[in-house]
């Protein structure tokens, strides 16, 4: 088993080059886990919904741009993650449903990757069926890690006997490689008692997207979860509506929209459901919320219900994905920039990591408010009589807001750009001291596109100041 080529530290969002990817697409291959017996949902509207499904294939996806090394600039470069039983049949039907954007694509019936999260049956019982696939010179290209090389080898032991056409390369969690014009890192994974050793999810990142293939998961342990900051599209499996950890070994729908709030998820597309532990709910008389084996159309609807009732509706949207489902990039996202466009008096902006910020300069009475979000909390500070320092334009002081009762922070932000961007991205330095202490201080990670609209930002709404 080789190892890949790969870099030993996560490559940062700042180093991706800022470009449009309008070549770029996810397919859902199959969302279901193992369903070999039903159990007690056996009479569920669940049960009934997977009995008649022309196709229920396990959960998976692929990842596909169009190739730009090679002669035909027609031909899909093809990353599969997973292959569980039922992976390959709908991968048949893959060329004809992404017909209709790419109708001059071509797709060779063996990806160009295959990326396994770990060695449950649902997850690769449909890799000797793709390995007899392979013919002439092709060649099944797998990664994984060491461990879930192993157990599959010993799952199939025939796949020794081919190893002309297949070609295991060992990653290590938290170390990114290269596929393409894709950069892959993997992130060790718990998935409860039963996990697998060497089990991980994926983070898939083109230019600058991010797409994160994170089901069969109850925890990361040890990872800095700014590596999961506001991906594109984020995929999650999530076995129960509500918390069951010990019963699935994954987190739950309710967990889910925790996530996809904490990482600033753009999308998230729901797959793995089967509901059985929600039965449980049914016990408690006083419990409010689903205690059945729900349908796809009744946990979208309890989906819709929880993100109206949050707030969040229109922030974030959650798709329980269905099996051929296609996603695309939002192409609204901004990555141009007009400087002859002005900018206004409120600018938002998404940093690289951590932060949501809004800046909003209230030009009849001289205020300035800044609101930001992080995964976790959400600053409001409001100032007085903002300026721009006459010796430094990319330099903002703002006096502190007189209350009623109390004297508010103070306000120093800097735009300060590195010599070598190669290195390290554009920060905002924003200082809110209070007395003693700072009503919040932080160094904000910004893409070079976000950076000039700030500094034309500054130019257009701050007067500099008089000394």
């Amino acid at each position: 088993m080789s190892l890949v080529s790969k870099n030993t530290a996560t490559v940062p969002d700042s180093k991706i080059a800022m470009q449009n990817v309008n070549q770029l697409l996810v397919r859902i291959n199959g969302t279901l886990p193992e369903l070999s017996t039903l159990g007690d949902e056996e009479k569920s509207e669940r049960a009934a919904e997977v009995k008649k499904m022309e196709f229920a294939g396990n959960t998976s996806c692929s990842v596909l741009t169009i190739n730009p090394s090679t002669d035909s600039k027609n031909e899909i470069f093809h990353v599969l993650v997973d292959i569980g039983e039922g992976v390959v049949t709908s991968l048949e039907k893959c060329e004809a449903d992404i017909a209709s954007i790419w109708p001059l694509a071509k797709l060779s019936d063996i990806p160009n990757a295959v990326l396994i999260t770990h060695s449950h049956d649902d997850h690769i019982n449909d890799l000797p069926v793709l390995l007899n696939k392979v013919n002439g010179s092709d060649k099944l290209n797998i990664y994984c890690t060491e461990e879930c090389h192993n157990q599959i080898m010993n799952k199939f032991p025939q796949i020794v006997g081919s190893r002309s056409a297949v070609s295991f390369k060992a990653i290590q969690p938290s170390e990114s490689f290269e596929l393409g014009q894709f950069s892959v890192t993997a992130v060790l994974a718990d998935h409860g008692e039963n996990s697998p050793p060497g089990s991980v999810i994926y983070i898939i990142r083109i230019q600058d997207r991010k797409i994160i293939c994170g089901w069969d998961f109850l925890s990361l342990p040890n990872v800095d979860e700014k590596i999961f900051w506001s991906p594109d599209l984020l995929i999650l499996g999530t076995q129960s509506y509500n918390p069951h950890p010990e019963e699935t070994g994954m987190i739950s729908v309710t967990e889910a929209y925790q996530l996809v709030r904490r990482w600033n998820a753009k999308e998230c597309y729901l797959v793995h459901y089967r509901g059985l532990m929600d039965f449980e709910e049914g016990k408690n008389q006083w419990f409010r919320g689903p205690v059945k084996s729900m349908t796809s159309a009744e946990l979208q609807t309890n989906v819709d219900s929880h993100l109206g009732i949050s707030g969040d509706n229109g922030r974030f949207r959650i798709t329980v994905a269905q099996e051929g489902m296609i996603w695309t990039p939002d192409e609204t996202r901004s990555h141009s920039y007009d400087e002859n466009i002005p900018i206004g008096n409120i600018i938002e902006i998404e940093a690289l990591q951590q932060y949501i910020f809004k800046i909003e300069k209230e030009t009849i009475e001289d205020k300035l408010k800044v609101t930001i979000e992080d995964r976790i909390d959400r600053y409001t500070l409001r100032f007085d009589r903002p300026r721009r320092d006459k010796n430094n334009n990319q330099l903002i002081h703002a006096a502190a807001e007189k209350g009623m009762l109390a004297k508010g922070p103070e306000l120093t932000m800097e735009l300060v750009t590195p010599e070598s961007k190669e290195k390290e991205p554009t920060a905002l330095k924003i200082r809110a001291p209070k007395g003693k202490k700072y009503a919040f201080r932080d160094d904000i990670l910004i893409n070079d596109i976000d950076a000039r609209r700030l500094k034309k930002y500054f130019q257009e709404n701050f007067a500099p100041s008089a000394n």
